[in-house]
């Protein structure tokens, strides 16, 4: 069966009685032991002295582990009788308030002999500067540190003691290798050699003894000693540790090894009165603030046999808080209950920065009421309990200033010595993407009220070097890109100029500022937008640019120095100028001209007032560019330019001509254009043509059309209830008004909703227009023309037994055709019938069997009889939705007939 160390810890964990504890350890000194012995033949030099040093130090790691002393089986046999009841006590207290109070100020962590739960120290001080803060340097000997490494050289200056191996090695007259420890009475005891006294001489004296003792008992031979395994020394750790009590550590331990074994000092203990008490009586006292700010001291020297280490409780302290290097909780130095206020900055690292720091003491007056005052860095002190505060007082950069917007990168610039604005833009790198460079602002402040204000400037004429202006410390400089130019003249500032608000602060600061105004500071700005006829915009969907957002006034700023470019130029808008520029940077700004622009017809109108005048003066000016430079005109804020179109004879759109023509297609035309010139670029109509039934459309008589059939809606809606409420005076019960009411919304919808064709009555026929010129239609741009083929039939609709097609035959009468097509319906109005014409037209028909009309029925023609409406007198107006909505389905038809 194999022990480990771990599996005897988990022994002693879960089973904890004093039966089991004692097994473990007997068999953990067994197995131990076993292997000691095993290595014997394989390791030289190995000793029982050796084997028991592995069992003590395997039964120390035990009892350290377990909290328990295995020696006599007992729970504990530390010396301060109160240790584990208060580590205890210490270490589970799980008190709920505390730990909300503790979440609340940041102080959670993972537990440990002196950390974890925040200490009542740290509770107080967290809750009187409302941060957590920590006791300082407790941290550092929070866990056990590790048995100091003895590998590598000893050196010659090592005091020897009982228990120490020395490895002493001969060459020459006799070769061999002696392990040996100094024994309880002090003495090393070497073959063929007297016994030599070892205690209390250091490593380099025994080798001058062992040396000449050997020089004149083997000639010829040479002795070299060594240290093997270090002796182990036993001290007792007291007071405010994690685990009070005895350990067992090799010579070289120290008092912070010792501590560090002992789980480390509690928050409750101190870290600069610890006492280390010899077996002689000599006491030592030692402050760990040394050990931690690298002077070892007293802290590293050796330990002995018997020596006691007594950590007793926390003495004064005072804290540092705010802007400095380390905030921490500090432990007045030993014999004093104060600290310097120069000492407490150097134990927290000092202040961030070297200066334009504001230092506050917070201290208490008799009656425990806390007050701020000024602290004194150079003979001020803390008195237990106080805290020192150290504030940033001014977070300013001197000397420079902030450059954003449209750069490559935002940010602060150093000033030269005569802070100005042109040796910030001279770095021509600076500005990225697309700049405007018209207009740029410095935000700063009033030297008299000191509010901040903007100043337009003009970037493009600083750098040339033709202006530029002083810029102080923290000035802000502006330089917009293309967006935020481009903005100024969307719906949403139309619709702030409006009053109608915005989406955004800049926006609506804007709108503000109208209502409460009425002076023409955005009269050029409101004449372009609004009287321009800008679109409203749907503003709770519009994103502001970013630099509008971060400054919402720079808008108004902008939107009082703009002038207006319309006409001819690729981007017409508003661009804000911040003094007179020439006409070619405008129209550069702009975009350019276009490429119909009238350079000789461009004109610029100013809105002038002098100073002393009451109204404002327009004055328009016309400039034939042609004559006049464009860097000779200057254009000032608020000015409007206007850059006329060429004159062209050629008409927008297309005419597209379809149907019986030997080259259709869609033909540009200039002014003036007819439709016979059309038709003859089209190659003329073929032999199948019938210009009798051609198509003409044009989008502007749909237009009109589909405006007037919304019209008469809108008045047939506002006309139901007054013919409802004549109709129920008039009827005996309800049942027809209600269908009467249904009848009419359903037409009005109809009518609402139905699609225009545009048709136009038109001549078609070459060699008529040839002879009658009058009838030659001008054409316009989107009009569309179609010449169907000579059809062989009349259509007959309408109230008819079976409406449809019936075949042409020369000189038959309409109501021919209209037998031919079964006779009439029972709600027939004959007296009513019409024929609609192939080319459109329409005329009246006499149906009655004594009519003596001639048969004047061509091909393509549609014969109509409509219902007779006296069954719906009582909703006369009815009549004329159903002639609408029937003239609209007719030519539909009729279109559809004859271009099939």
């Amino acid at each position: 069966m194999i022990f480990d160390i771990d599996s005897l810890r988990e022994i002693l964990r879960v089973r904890s009685g004093p039966t089991i504890r004692r097994f473990a350890s007997m068999m953990l000194v067994a197995a131990v032991g076993g292997a000691a012995i095993a290595s014997v033949g394989g390791a030289r030099g190995q000793t029982l002295l050796d084997l028991q040093g592995q069992i003590e130090s395997a039964t120390q790691a035990l009892q350290n582990n377990s909290n328990t002393q295995l020696q006599d089986g007992s729970a504990n046999t530390s010396l301060d009788a109160q240790a584990e009841s208060r580590s205890a006590t210490e270490d589970g207290a799980d008190d709920a308030d505390l730990q909300a109070a503790d979440s609340d100020l940041g102080l959670g962590g993972p537990s440990s002999a002196s950390g974890g739960k925040p200490s009542s120290i740290e509770r107080d001080y967290a809750m009187r500067t409302g941060r957590a803060l920590r006791q300082y340097g407790y941290r550092v000997f929070d866990r056990a540190a590790p048995t100091p490494i003895t590998s590598g050289e000893i050196s010659p200056d090592y005091v020897l003691g009982i228990g120490d191996e020395l490895i002493v090695t001969y060459r020459g007259q006799i070769s061999r290798t002696v392990s040996v420890r100094v024994n309880r009475d002090g003495d090393v005891v070497l073959p063929e050699t007297p016994p030599l006294k070892a205690v209390g001489a250091t490593l380099a004296d025994l080798r001058d003894r062992l040396q000449r003792i050997t020089a004149e008992s083997m000639v010829g031979s040479r002795v070299y000693v060594t240290v093997g395994n270090v002796r182990l020394v036993s001290v007792t750790v007291l007071g405010e540790v994690g685990h009070p009590g005895a350990r067992s550590l090799n010579s070289f331990a120290t008092v912070v090894d010792a501590i560090g074994a002992a789980g480390g000092v509690r928050r409750s203990g101190s870290l600069r009165r610890i006492e280390l008490i010899r077996i002689n009586g000599e006491r030592i006292f030692i402050d760990l603030y040394d050990y931690l700010r690298g002077d070892y001291g007293a802290a590293s020297a050796s330990l002995r046999d018997g020596d006691r280490i007594v950590v007793p409780l926390l003495g004064p302290t005072v804290a540092v808080d705010g802007d400095v290097a380390r905030p921490a909780i500090f432990e007045t130095a030993p014999g004093s209950s104060s600290m310097t206020v120069k000492e407490a900055l150097d134990l927290s690292g000092g202040a961030l920065r070297p200066a334009g720091n504001r230092f506050i003491r917070i201290t208490f007056d008799p009656d425990g009421v806390q007050s701020a005052v000024s602290a004194d860095l150079k003979s001020g002190s803390l008195r237990r309990g106080e805290i020192l505060q150290v504030f940033i007082d001014r977070n300013v950069i001197g000397g420079t200033v902030f450059v954003e917007g449209s750069v490559s990168t935002p940010g602060p610039r150093a000033l030269d010595k005569s802070g100005s604005l042109r040796a910030v833009l001279a770095n021509l790198d600076l500005l990225s993407g697309a700049p405007y460079l018209p207009f740029g602002a410095v935000l700063t402040r009033d030297p008299l009220t000191l509010l901040p204000i903007f100043t337009p400037f003009d970037p493009l004429a600083v750098i040339n070097g033709r202006q530029d202006m002083k810029l102080n410390s923290t000035d802000r400089v502006i330089i917009f890109g293309a967006k935020d130019i481009s903005f100024l003249s969307t719906p949403a500032v139309a619709d702030a100029l409006s009053s109608r608000g915005g989406a955004c602060p800049a926006l609506s600061a804007l709108s503000g500022l109208v209502r409460r105004s009425r002076a023409d500071s955005f009269l050029s700005a409101r004449q372009f937008l609004i009287q321009g006829g800008i679109p409203a915009s749907a503003t709770s969907n519009v994103d502001c640019p970013a630099i509008y957002d971060l400054y919402p006034n720079l808008m108004s700023l902008l939107l009082e120095n703009v002038s207006a470019v319309t006409g001819d130029v690729r981007n017409p808008g508003l661009y804000p100028i911040a003094q007179p520029v020439s006409l070619r940077i405008l129209l550069n700004a702009a975009g350019g001209l276009g490429r119909s622009a009238d350079i000789s017809q461009v004109e610029v109108s100013r809105y002038d007032a002098k100073v002393s005048a009451t109204s404002t003066e327009i004055q328009r000016q016309v400039l034939d560019l042609t004559q006049v430079s464009l860097d000779s005109v200057m254009i000032r804020p608020g000015d409007t330019v206007r850059v006329a179109t060429r004159v062209t004879t050629r008409e927008q759109g297309l005419v597209t001509v379809r149907g019986e023509v030997l080259r259709p297609g869609a033909y540009d035309i200039s002014r003036g254009d007819r439709l016979s010139d059309v038709l003859a670029r089209a190659g003329g109509l073929t032999s199948a043509a019938y210009p009798f039934g051609a198509v003409f459309t044009r989008d502007r008589v749909r237009d009109l059309e589909r405006q007037a059939n919304r019209r008469t809606a809108a008045e047939l809606q506002k006309g139901i209830v007054s013919l409802l409420a004549r109709q129920s005076q008039r009827s005996t019960t309800g049942a027809g008004v209600a269908d009467a009411m249904g009848v009419m919304r359903d037409l009005v919808k109809d009518l609402a909703a139905v699609e225009p064709y545009g048709r136009v009555v038109v001549e078609a026929d070459p060699a008529v227009l040839a002879a009658r010129p009058e009838l030659d239609t001008v054409l316009e741009g989107g009009d569309e023309v179609t010449i169907p083929k000579r059809p062989n039939y009349i259509l007959v609709v309408g109230e008819v037994l079976n409406p449809g097609a019936q075949q042409f035959r020369s000189g038959l009468h309409a109501a021919e055709y209209v037998d031919a097509a079964g006779g009439y319906a029972v709600d027939s109005d004959e007296g009513r019938a019409f024929v609609v014409l192939p080319n459109g037209a329409a005329e009246p028909i006499n149906l009655g069997s004594w009519s003596t009309e001639e048969a004047n029925i061509p091909p393509g023609a549609m014969i109509v009889v409509p219902r007779d409406l006296a069954p719906f007198d009582f909703l006369a107006i009815t009549s004329d939705v159903t002639r609408i909505l029937s003239s609209v389905a007719l030519t539909a038809a009729a279109l559809n007939a004859v271009q099939n």
